[in-house]
C-alpha cells in the first residue's frame, strides 16, 4: 500500500462553533455548588411569598480564552470535561460563585473483539492411512480431487503429521463462511504450489505460492471464503495446519 494511502485526513469541517450540551442522568437536578467568596463573606436572607415567588433564569454564554487544540484518537473515548464557575455580584461586590463540574464521553461505535482463530493440526491421523473418499477432520472436509490423500510424517516441520496430497490436489470445505484462511505446507517437488479460494461456485482468488523444499504458511486474506482448493507438488506436498477465523459474528 502507497504511503499516501494510508494516511488518514479530516477533508472537511463545520463551520459552526463546537456546541456541547449538558444531560443530567435520570432526570435529576444539576449539583449546584454554591461559595461565597471568602475575603468578603455576606449573610444573605432570601425570601418569597405566593404572590411573588421566586423565579431565577439564566442564560450563559461560555468561549475559550484562547484556541484550545483538539486531538481525536478513533481507538478512544473522546472525553469534553466541564470545570468552570460563574461568579454573581451585586452592586459590584462578589456575593456568590456556582461551580459547575462534568465530564462528557463520546464513545466511538460499538465494536466486535476480533474472533480468535481456530487451527487444525492433523497429529490425530495415523500414518500411513490413505483417505481416497472425503472425510471430516475437526469439522473441516477434506476432498482429495483425484489420488487418494494420506496422513505422512515426512518433511518439516519434524515430528508432526501432515495431510499428503497428490499433484492433483484437495478441497477443504470450511463449515461456515471463514475469512483469513492462514494454511501451513511443506513441498519438495516442484518449484510452487497453487492455491484458490472460493466462496460457494464463486472464484475469490487463486494464485502460485513459491514453495520448494520447505516448510511455509500461506494466508488468504479474504472473507466469505467456504472452500480452499490446494494443487502441485507430484506427492511430495503435504498440508501442515490450517488455521481460520469467521467471516462475521454467528
Amino acid at each position: 500500500m502507497a504511503a499516501e494511502e494510508s494516511k488518514v485526513s479530516i477533508v472537511t469541517w463545520p463551520k459552526e462553533a463546537l456546541k456541547l450540551s449538558h444531560e443530567f442522568a435520570e432526570g435529576k437536578p444539576c449539583p449546584v455548588a454554591i461559595a461565597f467568596a471568602p475575603e468578603t463573606p455576606a449573610h444573605v436572607v432570601v425570601g418569597t411569598d405566593p404572590k411573588q415567588p421566586l423565579d431565577v433564569n439564566m442564560s450563559m454564554s461560555v468561549s475559550a480564552r484562547q484556541p484550545v487544540p483538539l486531538c481525536i484518537s478513533l481507538c478512544e473515548p473522546i472525553c469534553a470535561r466541564s470545570d468552570y464557575t460563574i461568579g454573581i455580584a451585586i452592586f459590584d461586590n462578589p456575593f456568590a460563585s456556582i461551580t459547575i463540574r462534568g465530564l462528557t464521553r463520546l464513545f466511538n461505535c460499538k465494536e466486535e473483539p476480533p474472533a480468535q482463530a481456530t487451527c487444525i493440526g492433523f497429529d490425530a491421523l495415523k500414518p500411513p492411512t490413505e483417505f481416497p473418499a472425503p472425510f471430516t477432520h475437526e469439522n473441516l472436509r477434506f476432498t482429495p480431487l483425484a489420488e487418494p490423500l494420506h496422513a505422512a510424517t515426512f518433511g518439516d516441520p519434524a515430528g508432526k503429521v501432515k495431510l499428503r496430497f497428490p499433484r492433483a490436489g484437495l478441497r477443504i470445505t470450511f463449515p461456515f463462511p471463514v475469512r483469513d484462511v492462514r494454511i501451513t505446507v511443506n513441498n519438495y517437488a516442484g518449484p510452487t504450489i497453487d492455491f484458490a479460494a472460493f466462496a460457494g461456485t464463486t472464484l475469490l482468488a487463486s494464485f502460485s505460492e513459491p514453495i520448494a523444499n520447505t516448510v511455509k504458511q500461506v494466508t488468504l486474506a479474504q472473507t466469505g471464503i467456504t472452500d480452499v482448493e490446494i494443487k502441485g507438488g507430484n506427492n511430495e506436498a503435504g498440508v501442515v495446519e490450517v488455521c481460520y477465523a469467521p467471516a462475521a459474528k454467528r
